[in-house]
């Protein structure tokens, strides 16, 4: 047996995925067996997949706080961005405006790339050394037209907590849409979408124990979004192609039970990363969490280490069980630094010194303290 596979497994890589949760692979399970079936067939298997899809619709509804009408599934959270991003500029007109923080997901980021390829003008906001963007600056962008906003909510790498609301409104008063890349704020925040001056938001199940693959953006109206997929009319022929049923029932079992127990599960993932993090500063001396330990989701820590390799660090630490990153697993096998990190100020090296750990539900005290334990000693080897 490797030395890999030699060691009980701890994860606090959450933001990457989270594991789904026994009832959601159950539900899951239901629909890849004896109630299978294709929503779009017209006899009675077709409607009983049908009926799967609107509670799945509900559900995920349910947790955002609007209607089923306003929820088209996708494959990803990576397809919600895009969809939207080319809904606003390419699939709307041939000259378009896009503004944007310079912290965003590779999702947003690469497709403006693309877009700009293809004459899309996109301004890039500057962040502080906590994180935050700087509402000024927003207000000085939007005064050239602009066609959209998109900035993100929960940062995946630091768990900064963008002010949405403020940002939202100031869009509205300057009569721009916007959009928000959810992904690590459904399930780890409570809000009604519908009482908020939000027109487009991005997400990914997987990031609440749901299965991989599937996502969902909530648009305040369907008509502005234009398809990049065409065939038949799944979605409404906005995202045509047969439904992924089992994941997206999934994703409504998951919503559903995070719907009902999101106060207690987000108590408990801040309580275990505030005892990760506190034991890991009081032994390591000189590490320091990167971004605001203010406005940050629950469950995550970006820490520096000081003046080691952290990727050496993450390698030592996977080999006796204990999973981790340095940023996001969409550009985990980037040989560059975080550009997250250096948007708010580290060098190369303190970059390369930082280690993300997220944690879920899922995560115990027991953990925590076995990890801790093992990190310091291969933080010491290291030194």
């Amino acid at each position: 047996m490797s030395k890999q596979n030699s060691h009980k497994e701890i994860y606090f890589d959450n933001n990457a995925t989270t594991k789904p949760l026994p009832e959601v692979r159950e539900e899951v399970c239901k629909v890849l067996g004896e109630e299978f079936g294709n929503p779009s067939s017209i006899h009675s298997t077709g409607e009983r997949a049908r009926k799967y899809l609107a509670n799945a619709r509900q559900h995920l509804a349910d947790l955002l706080g609007c209607g089923p009408e306003n929820i088209i599934f996708t494959s990803s959270g990576t397809e919600a961005n895009n969809l939207v991003l080319y809904s606003c500029t390419l699939g709307a007109r041939e000259k378009s405006r896009i503004v944007i923080s310079n912290v965003e997901h590779s999702s947003i980021n690469k497709m403006c790339s693309f877009l700009e390829i293809h004459g899309v003008e996109i301004e890039y906001l500057k962040v502080d050394s906590s994180g935050f963007l700087n509402l000024e600056d927003l207000e000085k962008a939007l005064k050239k037209e602009t066609d959209l906003v998109s900035i993100q909510w929960v940062n995946n790498e630091t768990g900064v907590i963008q002010d949405i609301e403020s940002i939202a409104r100031i869009c509205k008063d300057n009569g721009v849409p916007f959009h928000t890349d959810s992904a690590q704020a459904v399930g780890k925040l409570e809000f009604k979408i519908t009482g908020m001056d939000i027109d487009y938001l991005a997400l990914a199940a997987h990031k609440f124990h749901a299965p991989q693959g599937i996502g969902a953006v909530y648009t305040r109206d369907k008509l502005t979004i234009h398809p990049v997929l065409f065939g038949g009319f799944q979605e409404e022929g906005f995202r045509p192609g047969t439904e992924n049923l089992p994941g997206i029932v999934g994703m409504g079992k998951a919503a559903e039970i995070r719907k009902e127990n999101l106060k207690q599960t987000v108590k408990h993932m801040c309580e275990v990363r505030s005892r990760f993090e506190s034991m890991i500063l009081e032994k390591i001396p000189g590490a320091r969490v990167n971004g605001s330990t203010e406005k940050r989701i629950c469950n995550t820590t970006n820490i520096m280490f000081g003046d080691i390799d952290g990727r050496k660090l993450i390698m030592m630490l996977d080999g006796e069980g204990i999973r981790c990153s340095q940023s996001s697993a969409c550009t985990n096998f980037e040989t560059s630094p975080s550009f997250v990190l250096k948007a708010i100020g580290l060098s190369d090296d303190e970059a390369y010194a930082s280690m993300r750990f997220s944690f879920s539900e899922e995560n115990t005290a027991d953990e925590i303290d076995e990890a801790v334990e093992i990190i310091v000693r291969n933080y010491k080897d290291l030194r």
